[in-house]
């Protein structure tokens, strides 16, 4: 089921429609009981990854690929597998709670983006992004590793 959201300007009262944006399906929520969770962080993180709809922009597998019009990343929400080699972990932990407040254009003159990732400070736990962050680095390929040695 398609959403799409509406932004509204104010003017004088009255309620102009100024740009509707569609918006990806909401995830599926994972939810586990407290004996159900992993011991091992990069499981547990996964689990978040499920709960919190990551892979329907960013993939099952985390390789990205959907659509978002003029994004300078290939018109593509990016895949996130790579993130170990430009994040530290630190970093990478601010990203997930800061989101990304814009997404830069593949043509200046084009439309802006429609998607861009939600910051999820308010959403989850500490311990729930530490765990996210071990489980994208974990995605990393192997093979990736090698090309630069």
């Amino acid at each position: 089921m398609k959403r799409a959201l509406v932004v509204v300007l104010l003017v004088a009262g009255v309620g102009v429609v100024v740009a509707r944006i569609q918006t990806p399906p909401l995830p599926n929520g994972v939810r586990l009981t407290a004996g159900d969770a992993p011991s091992n962080a990069v499981e547990r993180g996964r689990l978040v990854y499920r709960r919190y709809g990551c892979a329907t922009c960013h993939g099952v597998d985390g390789k990205g690929g959907f659509p978002n019009q003029n994004a300078e990343t290939d018109g593509k929400v990016p895949a996130v597998i790579y993130v170990a080699e430009g994040y530290t972990d630190r970093e990478l932990r601010q990203r997930l709670l800061d989101g990304t407040p814009t997404v830069g254009k593949a043509d200046a003159k084009g439309p802006r983006p429609p998607y861009r990732m939600p910051g999820w400070r308010a959403q989850m736990t500490d311990r729930e992004v530490d765990d996210l962050v071990q489980y994208l680095k974990s995605l990393y390929p192997k093979s990736a590793g090698e090309k630069w040695r």
